[in-house]
């Protein structure tokens, strides 16, 4: 893009990660989502009023927020944000044994420091029927704290296109169980190869899919009590919807 400007837009984004979302950036400033995207993705930068307006949703200095110059925050902004950092404990400090010590691993040295910025929290949702697909605020059980840096170059995946769910259902058993967590990433709706979440009918379920030939998706479970089935996305059923695909889960042992 010819006038995109990146400097712009990676202000937005900081933007962005303050309020959480970018539809919660276009509700706070009274515009649409499109023309929110835009400042974000494009750097296309807003007018007068709306720059005020960004400024003042995320309690950011104007300054900072058009030109990229002087402190992102107030002063008493800044001082506010020593309460989301946290000091973390070395494991490694007591009971490490005859033969692991700090000097030893990659610890030495390193400050235990972290800041909450660094963190995506991740809504944990009630995704058990076709009711709760929509889920809004109230139907979040839970946020995870998954760092920015390992989504970006570990998953390649946007935070605020993610959600977690647990499994309650046997159909993926062995590859996953009754309890575990996935994250979802539901940028990925188009459907392919891997581990789909999917909406049966009411039902909210993971799958193993397969693209066939002209557009068929092959629906296949772990457990041989469920029967595969293909779904035809060139006219996919009503009671069918490929909600995104798992990312990565965890298991309590």
């Amino acid at each position: 893009m010819e006038n995109f400007n990146v400097g712009f837009a990676s202000r937005m984004q900081e933007v962005v990660d303050i309020l959480k979302s970018v539809s919660e950036l276009a509700r706070r400033v009274g515009v649409a989502y499109p023309t929110a995207s835009k400042w974000v993705k494009d750097g296309a930068e807003p007018g007068a009023e709306n720059l005020i307006k960004i400024a003042d949703a995320a309690q950011v200095n104007l300054l900072w927020l058009a030109k990229g110059e002087g402190p992102k925050f107030e002063k008493d902004r800044e001082n506010n944000q020593k309460d989301c950092y946290a000091t973390l404990s070395n494991p490694l400090s007591v009971n490490t044994g005859a033969h692991l010590s700090e000097s030893s691993c990659d610890y030495a040295g390193r400050s235990n420091e972290i800041y909450a910025g660094d963190y995506a929290f991740i809504p944990e949702y009630s995704l058990q029927n076709s009711y709760e697909v929509n889920a809004s605020e109230s139907n979040v059980l839970c946020t995870f704290a998954f760092n920015r840096i390992w989504l970006k170059n570990i998953l390649n995946v946007d935070p605020q296109k993610l959600s977690t769910f647990i499994i309650k259902d046997d159909s993926m058993a062995g590859i996953l169980n009754h309890g575990d967590h996935v994250l979802i990433n539901h940028d990925k709706k188009e459907g392919g190869d891997g581990l789909y979440v999917l909406r049966i009918g009411n039902n909210i379920q993971v799958k193993r899919t397969q693209l066939k030939p002209n557009n068929q998706l092959l629906v296949t479970s772990a457990n041989k009590e469920y029967e595969a089935f293909t779904i035809d996305l060139n006219n996919p059923e009503e009671n069918f919807e490929i909600i995104g695909k798992v990312e990565w889960y965890c298991r309590k042992i």
